[in-house]
Parts: C-alpha cells; structure tokens; sequence
C-alpha cells in the first residue's frame, strides 16, 4: 500500500497542479525570480564596503519606491517583498519551519532573528564561495520561550537553466499549519499592536531533504522528505501595545485523543516522518489572457511513507487550490477560491481540517467548523475600483476598490476514511444543502481594507468587521 500510494505521489508530482501567486506582470524575464526588501542590505554591505553610506543613489531610489508599490498592490505577505516566505515560495515551503525572521505572537513573544530563505530559484553563493551551492537557513531568538531557535541548509541547483534544486536541512523552531488562512507579518502587527493572534503554532524539530523542478514560467513540482519531533506550546504573553484584557486564544496541543488510536498518545508530542509531493500549474498568476487567469495547486502528505524512522500517525493529507480572476468589465474583477482537502487514516489534531473565521468563513467564530477530515472552501468577490493605466481595465490594486464577497463552507468528519485510502470515500456525504454561508463587504485597498461579514445562515448574529493587510486570497 505504501509504494502505491508513493506511486500515486510521483505521478500527482508531475501531471498534478499546484499553488500559485497572482502577478498581472508578464514583463517579467523570469516570474520565479524573487527580490525580497530585506535580501539586499546585507549583500550589498558585503560585497561594496566602500559605499558612502550617506549617498542614495537612483536605483536604491527606484529600488524603494518598488518595494512601496509592490506592498501596496499585494498586501504585507503575498508579493514576498518583505520575505519570500511560504506566499512567493514552492508550496512545500511549510513543510519546514515558516515563520519570518522577525515575528511576534502569542507563544513566542518578540522574536528576532535573521534568514536567508530556502527554495527561492535565485540565490548566490557569496558566503561559501562553491558555485551553484549556498547556504539557507535562519537564526534567532524567542523572548517568550526564552531561547534560540534555528533553521540550517544546504541547496544546490543542477542544470544549465537551474531548473532543478536540490536541499536538505536540520530545524528547531517554531512553526504553524494556518499560514494560508492569514499572512505571517500581518499577524505580527494585528498581535502585537491588538493583541489578535489567529494562528496556532508548535515546535518543530528533525530534518528533511527536498527536490523541486519547474518550467520556464508556468509549472513547478517538488517532492520533500521530513523527520520531525512536534510538541506542543503554551502561551508566554497576553502583551499588545494597544487594547486591554486577555485577547490571546490559548494555543491549542499539537493532537487532542478524539479519534481511535490517539488515546494511547500524549497530547504535546507527536513524531511524524512524512512525504509531502507538490505539483503547479502558473505559481506566480501570470495574466493568461486580456480577461482572465488563472491558477491551480496540489499537495499530497503521505505521513509513515515505509522511509526514515518509525512515525506515530499514519494518514494520507491530499489539498487542491484553485483560484481564477476574471475581468467582467473596466475597473470590474470576479475573483474566486476553490480549495478542498481530505485526510484518510488517523492524523494529528494540528493536521485535521477547520474553517471559519479570518480568511475563509469571515462571520464565524474562529476554527468553530471541524475538527474534520474533509473540507470544502469557496470564497467569491466581486471587486469595483478603477483600472489601471495600460492594463487593459484591470483593477489597479494599489488605489481604492470596493468588494461583495460570499464566502461558503463545509466540513465533516467521516470515520470511514480512517480505514480508507480513497480520499473521495467520503464525498458522498455531502450535499449543496450542507454548506454554510457569509456575505458582506469591502472597502479600501490590498495594503488595507475593512471589511464587514454576515453570517448568513443566522442573520440575527451580529455583523464581524475585519481590518485587513492582505487580499483574502
């Protein structure tokens, strides 16, 4: 069962699609290459020490003013013009440790740190001096937990085009599984300024090695091989600058005893080897046409592959992405999210599958759908704002737009895939009928947007209003 189901991986790694990041550029000579703000200062420092300092010069001025613009139309995450992250990354990013090199939450309090990323298609080899071969990894200290956590690797690229890279790495940090609900570095200012920290987070500590490959713009797979410790995390701090009382969530254990053979397991620990395949069809959302883009992503995690030491939990995590934008009008975007995941066999509570709140059911209370293990997504938004100058009537994302958005959603536990290896097995559960709605509206732009959210299903609930840092999706 186990070949097989590696079989099914490497096929889904090269026929399947995967994640992907809008960027209505196509002037780009190469859409994978990443120019994160923070990259630079300490290359530059390095490689020109003589450079007056107090002189600015007209390509660090350009240089700034396209990380402003390029914040703007994106949000603080998902153009990785701060860092790369897992938003500007190869979707088996998150398989490591993934949150920035400066953050603050509610487990790790002010972290502060300094990285330099793994698999970004464009790096340089100025620190061991070996073509084709360089250093990632990050290191740092967590004022909550009181100590240093680190991520240390080495890739190498192959090929003439580098269109294959090759890595491996060894990691002790913290980590989340919620990155896709809301971004890393908008959380970092909604906690550490509100004191609202949505994510949920735990240590992550082992090794792993990984293979991507893509194409000159359109597709790029991977395969990653992983031998963690997971533990638990207990919350260090309920400090915000602003706000008084406890808004912190306390964070929840990395696997709660609802399901079968978990009984017999702690609730902090959980040593899981895996094989996570990655396949993806336009990963930057480059514009396919004058009216229309879109994207697809895929990942399939198949935990106790027969590789690597003995692990705790055996299941099989499969999620699809789609997302499409459609030019209705000049100045008018149809934008849509499909995602759906299902996991057979017995998983961790920190893998299961839980929808509502910040960036899926946005009238609902926070994870208050699931635990389960199947899932089905749908965000629609129709946004109006004025079109951008030579873009065919596009949106332009940096000004002001106004956006309707219905969210929908489902999710069920179905016992059956725990002794199932079908993922479909349970999709005969449900019906349109099962799916619950929000609704509501957007004002302001992709930096920041205020948005109010009804829940549809209940519309004597009162209404939720959301600051938002990033797009949705």
């Amino acid at each position: 069962m186990r070949r097989t189901l590696i079989a099914v991986g490497l096929i889904f790694l090269f026929t399947g699609p995967a994640l992907a990041q809008l960027k209505p550029d196509t002037t780009e000579n190469d859409p994978f290459k990443n120019d994160p703000f923070f990259s630079a200062p300490l290359k530059d420092l390095l490689r020109h020490p003589n450079t007056d300092p107090y002189s600015v010069s007209e390509s660090e001025d350009h240089d700034t003013k396209h990380f402003v613009s390029q914040l703007n139309e994106e949000g603080l995450d998902f153009r990785g013009v701060i860092e790369a992250g897992p938003y500007n990354s190869n979707p088996l990013y998150s398989v490591y440790p993934n949150l920035p090199m400066i953050h603050y939450n509610r487990v790790d309090a002010l972290f502060l740190g300094i990285s330099k990323e793994r698999m970004q298609w464009y790096q340089d080899d100025w620190l061991l001096g070996i073509p084709e071969i360089h250093l990632q990894g990050l290191i740092g200290y967590s004022t909550g937990q009181k100590e240093w956590q680190y991520t240390l690797g080495m890739e190498k690229y192959i090929g003439r085009k580098h269109h294959v890279m090759i890595g491996a790495e060894y990691h002790n940090a913290t980590t989340t599984n919620d990155n896709w609900r809301v971004g890393l570095n908008e959380t970092t200012l909604t906690a550490f300024f509100g004191g609202y920290d949505y994510l949920d987070y735990y240590k992550q500590k082992g090794w792993g090695f990984y293979l991507l490959t893509r194409s000159n713009r359109y597709f790029e797979g991977g395969l990653a091989f992983s031998d963690d410790r997971f533990n638990s995390l207990s919350k260090t701090t309920d400090w915000a600058l602003f706000g008084s009382g406890d808004r912190y969530r306390p964070n929840p254990p990395v696997h709660s005893p609802s399901f079968g053979a978990l009984t017999a397991l702690p609730s902090d620990t959980a040593n899981i080897t895996s094989l996570t395949f990655s396949a993806s069809f336009n990963p930057k959302r480059l514009v396919l046409s004058k009216g229309f883009t879109f994207s697809l992503t895929g990942t399939a995690e198949f935990a106790d592959p027969g590789i690597g030491t003995d692990s705790d939990f055996n299941y099989q995590k499969y999620t699809g992405e789609l997302i499409s934008y459609i030019h209705l009008e000049p100045g008018g975007v149809f934008k849509y999210r499909l995602r759906m995941s299902t996991i057979t066999g017995e998983s961790p509570r920190f893998k299961q599958l839980y929808l509502g709140g910040i960036g899926s059911l946005r009238a609902l209370p926070y994870k208050s759908m699931g635990a389960g293990n199947q899932m089905i997504l749908s965000n629609a938004e129709l946004q109006f704002g004025s079109p951008r100058f030579g873009s065919n009537g596009w949106i332009d994302f940096n000004d002001f737009y106004i956006s309707l958005f219905l969210d929908s959603g489902w999710t069920d536990y179905d016992p059956r895939l725990e002794d199932s290896s079908n993922p479909f097995g349970g999709l005969d559960r449900f019906k349109l009928s099962d799916l619950k709605h929000n609704g509501g509206i957007g004002i302001g732009s992709s930096l920041i947007r205020f948005e109010m959210a009804w829940d549809l299903n209940n519309t004597s609930r009162a209404p939720v209003f959301w600051v938002r840092f990033n797009p949705t999706f």
